[in-house]
């Protein structure tokens, strides 16, 4: 995908905004607050329905407006024109349109233009909670496959709707009947199997994929490993039957504890995923340095995975991470990038990109300057430097 066109409006601190993207890299600079982030965001928006902050819908609307619209315009590898739109009021809630007529939900959407994003908050998928490792493979599988993402959906909202039972039945101070709650079991049991099985074969195809990256990225510095530690299971199962018959087993063991604590102790929400580093455990082993370097990797070798399963190349979002990184480090990922996708980088000033200081952009690369929360000016590959009204 090669995004030809971004604009949006009432999205944070910008009123209204347009980016005539260039082919190749396009640096995004401003200081802090000004409205760099922005952009991606109202990409991301665009390429898979929400901000990558983690940030509710409403909370990105511009003080005093009712809500905000992006839109993207671009071309696919097949050369067929693509334009998504996505809309969100405080009153009807969000609204997608896809190549002019509205999609169904956000699984319709979710992959047509499939985005890989590295931010710094984004670090804790190497050294926090197995929550955000589990973010990370579900956003990566639900971009390739869309059962999955509906799979997941559904699981969501049985999961939900069985935290509710069982916090009542613990706010109520009775045992619930077993009876009432088969069902939800049942329902949960079976979508959970389908999502852990993906999950499993996911891993399976994306570590030599890591593995390679990691490499590439720390020049064969270190021996990286990934894997994944299904719930219920002391390892990956071989079939969907096998998940099924592991997490029933599992919601019997768990059944009094469940009622006593209020809430569901079985099933895909409870996965992880482990990392080790030349045989240690990444959580504890791996120094800063190592953890920059595999948050990389994972998000390159993302890359590489969803452009093999997609047919489409991925578009590269890379929020504020070069302030982290030295310079070395820093040119390496920003050649990595540019030379497989259309990358939109926001960095706060040149100065943290010192190989590109007193140098004509090439073809292909693009310098936008924001101020206000507003593009004030744009620098074209010869070299021209074009003021933008506000």
């Amino acid at each position: 995908m090669r995004l030809r066109r971004l604009s949006f409006k009432n999205l944070r601190n910008h009123s209204s905004t347009e980016l005539d993207a260039a082919e190749g890299a396009n640096v995004i600079t401003g200081l802090n607050g000004e409205g760099k982030t922005t952009i991606l965001e109202a990409i991301a928006i665009c390429t898979l329905t929400r901000s990558f902050v983690g940030t509710l819908d409403a909370t990105l609307i511009r003080r005093g407006e009712r809500g905000f619209e992006a839109k993207i315009e671009g071309i696919s590898d097949y050369s067929a024109p693509h334009r998504i739109e996505v809309r969100y009021d405080n009153s009807l809630g969000k609204s997608i349109i896809l190549d002019g007529s509205p999609a169904a939900n956000a699984a319709q959407v979710i992959g047509t233009a499939p985005t890989v994003v590295l931010s710094p908050d984004l670090k804790a998928i190497t050294n926090g909670a197995p929550s955000e490792r589990r973010r990370f493979i579900d956003m990566v599988i639900s971009q390739a496959k869309r059962r999955y993402l509906e799979e997941l959906m559904q699981y969501r909202r049985i999961l939900k709707q069985r935290n509710v039972l069982l916090a009542m039945g613990r706010k109520n101070g009775r045992p619930i009947d077993r009876a009432l709650i088969e069902p939800w079991d049942e329902g949960l049991i079976e979508r959970a199997a389908h999502l852990m099985h993906e999950r499993a074969e996911f891993i399976r195809e994306f570590q030599p994929i890591f593995k390679a990256t990691a490499a590439e990225v720390a020049t064969g510095a270190d021996d990286v490993e990934i894997f994944y530690a299904p719930d219920s299971a002391r390892e990956p199962l071989g079939s969907v039957n096998e998940y099924r018959d592991a997490l029933w087993l599992r919601s019997q063991q768990v059944w009094q504890e469940e009622q006593r604590r209020g809430t569901t102790l079985f099933g895909a929400h409870r996965d992880d995923l482990r990392m080790e580093i030349n045989g240690g455990d990444v959580r504890v082993s791996a120094s800063q340095g190592q953890h920059k370097t595999l948050l990389i990797g994972l998000k390159i070798a993302e890359f590489h995975y969803l452009a093999r399963q997609c047919a489409e190349t991925p578009l590269i979002l890379l929020d504020d991470i070069f302030g982290e990184l030295d310079a070395r480090r820093a040119e390496r990922v920003y050649d990595l990038t540019r030379n497989i996708a259309q990358t939109f980088i926001t960095v706060a000033s040149l100065d943290l990109l010192p190989f590109l200081r007193g140098r004509r952009l090439s073809s292909g690369e693009g310098h936008f300057t924001v101020s206000g929360g507003a593009i004030a000016e744009t620098r074209h590959a010869d070299g021209s430097l074009h003021p933008v009204g506000r």
